[in-house]
């Protein structure tokens, strides 16, 4: 027997060892390296260099009110109530952040207070903890690649009264835990191509990165469809009327806006693009609910950023926009909220 175990230990020592030493290495240098979204998803050692460049750039101060728990909505008093994914959680270089330079009182609700946040526009309607006399326009805000989602999963809720948040925070992964599924993460997505953030190559330089003309983004920008299916379009075009209707029940004016995916933005310079048909979603939406200042497709607003050749509209190692295309967005959100209250 003791032969035996002898002969064993020469087989599963190694193979502990390589183990070991992968796991040290993912949570060692990978992981402190991969800080931005994509290279956290995807465990990409992107390097902190990049993000420090830009932090000495666009605001210094949060001007925007955090709203935490849904019965503070009933004390605010705003121009601007957003309602959003994580475009609209971006802090201190979030696009709210640029509104009260143009003159608007703006609050940004939690994410941790939703899933949808079209659902939950309806719901805090319902509701009644907004109205007219404590904001004037919201707007809900969902990204190009979860908006068909949100849209379909959509459902009339029953006006309830909603019950007390959770005051703490969901406990958070320590993104520097030794993990051996992290290590089997990081083989699967570097060698056997299943990783979740996909790279192609760009025509000019459009990161101030070590790579600028490399575009990284999230595989769902792809997968989650290119078009607004056509079975779809009359459920777009009824929750944007319900929506707006329930709005104008309590007197407040209703925006929608849809940030665009990173890959849809830079797709037409992308090389030898492996993804010939076109993404059109936010060409499909302006065709469902009209070209109209309710309806704020973000690409109308960055693509010219592109066009003239700006670096860093959206940021190089993250499916976010930068503090430039907040700026852009926030900039032009104004113009068309101010554009809707003198309407009144």
């Amino acid at each position: 027997m003791k032969r035996f175990l002898i002969k064993v230990s020469y087989i599963v020592l190694p193979i502990y060892i390589i183990m070991l030493g992968l796991v040290a290495y993912v949570t060692l240098y990978i992981s402190p390296r991969a800080d931005s979204d994509l290279g956290s998803l995807a465990l990409i050692p992107f390097g902190v260099e990049y993000s420090q460049s830009l932090m000495n750039y666009g605001m210094k101060d949060t001007l925007f009110i955090k709203v935490n728990h849904t019965e503070e909505l009933r004390s605010i008093h705003v121009n601007v109530l957003t309602v959003g994914d994580s475009f609209s959680q971006q802090g201190i270089i979030g696009y709210q952040n640029y509104m009260p330079g143009e003159g608007l009182t703006v609050a940004n609700c939690r994410r941790s207070l939703y899933d949808s946040p079209i659902q939950y526009a309806s719901n805090i309607l319902d509701w009644g903890v907004v109205d007219s006399t404590n904001i004037d326009v919201m707007v809900v805000e969902v990204v190009e690649r979860d908006f068909a989602l949100s849209i379909g999963n959509f459902k009339e809720s029953k006006v309830e009264v909603p019950k007390p948040e959770s005051t703490s925070d969901k406990e958070e992964r320590n993104a520097n835990e030794w993990s051996l599924l992290r290590a089997r993460d990081f083989l699967l997505y570097r060698f056997a191509g299943r990783s979740p953030v996909y790279v192609v190559d760009l025509k000019q330089d459009f990161f101030s990165s070590r790579e600028p003309r490399k575009l990284y983004f999230y595989y769902v920008d792809i997968n989650n469809g290119l078009t607004i299916d056509e079975t779809l379009r009359p459920k777009v075009k009824e929750v944007f009327d319900m929506l707006t209707r329930k709005a104008y029940e309590r007197g407040i004016q209703l925006m929608l806006m849809m940030p665009v995916d990173k890959y849809d933005l830079y797709q037409d310079y992308i090389v030898d693009n492996p993804y010939p048909h076109p993404k059109r979603v936010n060409e499909d939406i302006r065709e469902i609910l009209g070209d109209i200042p309710e309806v704020m497709l973000c690409k109308d607003c960055l693509l010219p950023l592109l066009e003239k050749g700006e670096k860093d509209v959206f940021l190089f190692d993250n499916t976010h926009w930068s503090y430039k295309g907040s700026e852009a967005v926030g900039k032009e959100l104004s113009r068309r909220v101010k554009q809707i209250m003198n309407r009144q």
